[in-house]
């Protein structure tokens, strides 16, 4: 994993993770010279990974290479890091994917699927003609992109399993018997292991097609083995069966898609497509495109990812719809959580504990949750986070610092009395914006409420003491991590941490396990932080480390009373 601010090759700077690939996590990434932005997939393998993986992401490369179509990612270059990893650079799409979409708007009217439907069938054609199958396309491999203000397309990507026509002494790398694409969009002959040929796209688009215009998919099972035998053997619910008031001529154009055998689709996906538009022709099923959404695309309108949020949740730019006001909307998916019902009351708790009017604390305008996730809407402020801003600038001047550490101290001792707390709260939850009086903070989220908190949302390598997460665990002070729930002295060492990294560009306490970071907090001073900026008050400095004192009782009492000391 990269963190913000790597480089790679002197020539792209990682701004921070975007999510991750068929065979790589994608970053977004800032060219150094052009000063533009890219999307990179870098491949990281793992012991006893497939040697031919590298062989596949460098197909994918020149596969995407070859074509130039508007609804396909257009790729910038490819080479490998100084590490021997082999990396691809992209266009970096606004988005959300067509599968986000879906998730939170259901079923689309068939005009609307018409239009998608046109956009991915002209790329795919494109492919076909020049001999390149997909073989995994789905809502997933499906992004939004705007130009501009209604200027809105899609494209496909990751062609990570294309098959390109080759010459007979050409080394297969995938045999017969190996199915590498996602099984619920998987045409029948491809779970048979035959080799994959654009009657596979064709029924992967139909299964899209179905999805955009039902909400569903043909074939829904809770196993794998199941799921192959509905593909294989039985025929899918009609789309209309689904969803009353669908035109005969839309169910039947979709339903030929999806037939078993490649022979009784349509003659190639742009004659699927076709057939689609002229069956779907302006019909608005369910109102018009805003209005036939469900859910909370009914009152938002989602724009591009803007990053993740804490917990892994991803943050959008949207719009309310009738307001005309922008907004962030964070989205917490269920089935990226291994502890869902634990993550899932963690959110909600913090959204609630946020309830507090403060100038420095922003505010949840809307919640909306169902069985696949959590979404919690926010007014939009533009600017980056507190880490983005620390790794593109370094350790800040105190004359600097001292407003924020005020604001945060203001911030806390506000949620105090409403009896909240910001344990935990990190760099990547607070947000810097300008106005006419200079930095102003915003603290997006609030902290714990206990060590339960932290242990039922870690990663298995934290719980395992295989590495310690710098994105929370060293902002928690050591008595909370040991069970104790927090209070404003907890709240205090907190301030600390963050006053301390912001001025330092370190962390007080570091260390590659929780035992071993717990061990840190509780018996190590950190260096002064006058000792490491030079600027800083001697009084400052004395008075951070007094709040990042291991017992309680030796910080200070209040966020109050530390502002009189650093704050002020």
């Amino acid at each position: 994993m990269l963190a913000p601010g790597a480089q790679i090759d002197g020539r792209y700077e990682i701004l921070g993770p975007l999510g991750s690939g068929g065979m790589g996590q994608v970053y977004r990434a800032r060219r150094v010279r052009l000063g533009d932005e890219v999307a990179i997939k870098v491949m990281h393998p793992s012991p006893g990974d497939d040697p031919e993986l590298g062989e596949r992401f460098l197909r994918e490369s020149r596969a995407c290479a070859q074509l130039r179509h508007p609804s396909i990612v257009s790729i910038l270059d490819f080479s490998v890091d100084q590490s021997g990893h082999p990396y691809l650079v992209m266009e970096l799409l606004s988005g959300p994917s067509l599968r986000e979409e879906l998730e939170l708007g259901g079923a689309m009217p068939p005009a609307t699927a018409a239009r998608v439907l046109g956009d991915i069938a002209a790329a795919l054609q494109l492919a076909h003609d020049r001999g390149i199958t997909h073989r995994d396309l789905k809502p997933a491999n499906i992004v939004g992109h705007e130009y501009g203000p209604g200027q809105r397309t899609y494209k496909i990507i990751d062609f990570g399993l294309a098959s390109a026509k080759a010459p007979a002494d050409h080394t297969r790398l995938t045999l017969p018997h190996v199915f590498l694409g996602t099984i619920a969009y998987a045409a029948p002959e491809q779970l048979r292991g035959e080799p994959g040929a654009p009657a596979a796209d064709q029924y992967a688009l139909g299964v899209t097609a179905y999805e955009m215009l039902t909400g569903r998919r043909p074939f829904e099972a809770d196993n794998q083995a199941t799921l192959i035998q509905q593909a294989l053997v039985d025929v899918p619910v009609a789309p209309r069966e689904r969803r009353q008031g669908l035109p005969d001529a839309v169910d039947a154009v979709v339903m030929r898609a999806l037939e078993k055998a490649p022979a009784d689709r349509w003659p190639s996906v742009a004659a699927f497509a076709a057939a689609f538009t002229a069956a779907a022709g302006g019909v608005t099923t369910g109102g018009t495109a805003a209005g036939a959404h469900a859910g909370l695309l009914a009152r938002y309108e989602l724009g591009p990812m803007l990053g993740r949020g804490r917990l892994g949740s991803l943050v959008y730019r949207g719009r309310h719809r009738a307001l005309g006001l922008p907004v962030a909307i964070r989205v917490l998916k269920r089935e990226e959580q291994a502890h869902w019902e634990a993550v899932r009351e963690r959110f909600l708790v913090e959204a609630r504990t946020t309830q507090v009017a403060h100038p420095h604390i922003l505010q949840v305008r809307d919640v909306w949750d169902d069985e696949q996730a959590v979404y919690l809407v926010s007014d939009l402020h533009e600017g980056p986070s507190l880490r983005e801003a620390m790794a593109s600038q370094g350790p800040m001047p105190w004359a600097r610092v001292q407003p924020l550490v005020a604001q945060i101290l203001e911030a806390t001792a506000a949620l105090h009395r409403g009896g909240g707390f910001i344990a935990g709260v990190n760099p990547d939850m607070i947000r810097l914006t300008t106005d006419h009086e200079g930095d102003r903070l915003l603290m997006s989220t609030a902290g714990i409420r206990s060590v339960q908190d932290v242990l039922a949302t870690m990663r298995e390598q934290e719980l395992r003491g295989q590495e310690a997460s710098e994105r929370e665990l060293p902002y928690v002070a050591p008595e909370v991590l040991m069970g104790r729930a927090p209070d404003a002295r907890a709240d205090v060492f907190t301030a600390g941490v963050l006053a301390y990294q912001m001025l330092t560009g370190l962390l007080p306490f570091r260390a590659r396990s929780l035992p071993e970071l717990l061990g840190q907090m509780l018996t190590v001073v950190p260096a002064p932080v006058a000792a490491l900026a030079s600027d800083v008050p001697a009084p400052v400095s004395a008075a951070l480390t007094r709040a990042l004192a291991p017992q309680p009782d030796a910080r200070f009492a209040s966020a109050t009373e530390m502002a009189g000391e650093v704050g002020e």
